[in-house]
């Protein structure tokens, strides 16, 4: 099975994070400027991708994850240099998704969006992600969301909603984080190998009410 599931859109240029806490939205310029994460979500709301083939089980682990600040990056060290960024940082993210057996639905610009059959194997591919960003001297810092959805079919209402939570989730993280939902942490406390935090209660726009997310310990 190819490693992306989807023709890759390249983009020379990140988008910057739009601050998006609690469910609000900041007025002013950072408010018009959207972040790769929300562009991938948008796509796949629009293209529903096939991924029941990837979880036989009827559920699937989504990720998503982008560069913190991307766009002031750029800016900072200029177009060449963010073009080999942006090349080696392509790499990295695969390499560790091919070892979780991890599939690229889509990527674009700085953001990933990724599927895996096994919440555990979502979670132990972002560690191994955090860890070897910090051992790199470029600085960067990655946000990573991750959610649990219990149905894969297209035309379903259930998958937009959980590409979106997963999306939401991935919002909240800061840079060098990486958040999961409730029921990502539910089905992966058991692994000794996999810690978190007591977790937050995070109000997620477009969804009711508050929603528990926990840090994974990277």
């Amino acid at each position: 099975m190819p490693a992306e599931l989807m023709t890759r859109r390249s983009c020379c240029h990140g988008t910057a994070r739009r601050p998006e806490r609690d469910g609000r939205e900041d007025d002013g310029l950072g408010a018009a400027v959207r972040s790769s994460i929300e562009d991938l979500a948008d796509w796949a709301e629009v293209e529903r991708p096939d991924l029941a083939r990837l979880a036989p089980s009827g559920k699937v682990t989504i990720l998503f994850s982008d560069i913190e600040e991307s766009t002031a990056l750029n800016e900072r060290i200029g177009d060449r240099a963010w073009v080999r960024l942006i090349g080696s940082h392509d790499k990295l993210i695969r390499r560790h998704v091919k070892e979780h057996s991890g599939h690229v639905v889509k990527s674009q610009g700085d953001g990933f969006m990724i599927a895996f059959a096994q919440p555990e194997q979502a979670v132990r591919c972002s560690v191994d992600v955090q860890r070897s960003l910090r051992k790199r001297p470029n600085g960067i810092r990655v946000r990573i969301g991750i959610h649990m959805g219990k149905s894969v079919r297209r035309g379903d209402d259930l998958f937009g909603r959980n590409v979106a939570m997963a999306a939401r989730v991935a919002g909240q993280a800061d840079g060098g984080e990486i958040l999961v939902s409730e029921v990502v942490r539910d089905a992966v406390i058991d692994h000794d190998d996999v810690e978190f935090d007591e977790g937050r209660d995070v109000e997620l726009k477009g969804f009711s009410g508050s929603h528990r997310l926990y840090a994974v310990a990277a």
